[in-house]
């Protein structure tokens, strides 16, 4: 009967990831930023071919040269290529992203569902240690943890991560609680399959709608606190390229050398503007409410 279920389930999903994509595509908003997000991606994970010049490659004779034909975003104070670096640094700051939202949205995930589905004592436990955590903002958070750790780029990933699984513990409980009283779930445990059965075959394809629009919304601010934390000293060590590290090295030259911090600062305002209009077309297409 399970198996039954299952085959007449799967061709539903899918036909709903379709809608999903039609209905991104038709909001002018949401399939702009989809396509400059997709650039973002492309230029990031090619940027070793895009790139001309070593990000670490430091040349005297160049140095504090204004953007040109040779050197599109200029160099800084030691000659290195600012585009070059610009890139590079994107690269990492996805990185630290991506792996950001896949290890919150599996730990979040698990833990919210089973804190969600059994209740009780267990609920009660998981709880009491997730307000603990979510007394403290998750930039101080992320910060604190990454300066007991020490700045490396596996660090920041574990600090961030830290910081943001509360608020998917907390929104994946909700909606689990919400889950677990449908007909499906009662129908799920008359047949005889396990808790376990239950959260994967059920609970997972009601919840990633949810936990795609909360992914698309952390990645962003992933990155954003990535750029803090190296900003601070505490992130993405030297001399590995960091939006954050080179924002903070380029404010010694506001005035001599804008393009130092002007560049960095489109390439992370653009990433993470893109991300969070993406997080809201999502959620207004799958808002049960714009739905006929």
């Amino acid at each position: 009967m399970t198996l039954v279920i299952e085959a007449v389930e799967a061709p539903r999903r899918s036909s709903r990831i379709a809608a999903i994509l039609r209905a991104m595509l038709r909001d002018p908003v949401g399939c702009s930023a989809l396509v400059i997000l997709t650039l973002v991606l492309l230029v990031a994970l090619f940027a070793p071919w895009i790139a001309q010049f070593d990000p670490l490659h430091q040349d005297r004779r160049a140095v504090l040269k204004v953007p040109s034909v040779l050197h599109w975003f200029g160099t800084d104070d030691i000659g290195r290529d600012v585009f070059s670096r610009v890139l590079h640094g994107t690269r990492i700051s996805l990185f630290v992203g991506l792996m950001v939202v896949t290890l919150t949205m599996i730990a979040g995930g698990l833990i919210g569902m089973i804190s969600g589905y059994f209740g009780g004592w267990v609920d009660t436990i998981i709880q009491r240690v997730v307000e603990a955590l979510d007394t403290l903002p998750s930039l101080v958070l992320s910060l604190f943890i990454a300066a007991m750790l020490g700045p490396s780029v596996r660090n920041v990933v574990i600090a961030v991560t830290l910081a943001q699984i509360p608020r998917f513990v907390r929104v994946v409980r909700s909606e689990m609680m919400k889950i677990r009283g449908q007909d499906f779930i009662s129908a799920a445990r008359v047949i005889g399959a396990s808790p376990l059965r239950i959260m994967i075959t059920h609970g997972v394809p009601n919840l990633m709608p949810t936990m795609l629009v909360l992914g698309s919304l952390a990645f962003g601010v992933a990155i954003m606190t990535e750029a803090a934390l190296s900003f601070l000293g505490v992130g993405t060590p030297p001399p590995h390229p960091s939006l954050g590290t080179m924002l903070s090295h380029g404010t010694r030259f506001i005035t001599t050398a804008p393009w130092l911090i002007v560049f960095p600062g489109l390439m992370l305002t653009i990433s993470v503007l893109a991300l969070n209009l993406v997080g809201d077309a999502l959620r207004d297409v799958l808002d049960p409410r714009n739905q006929q």
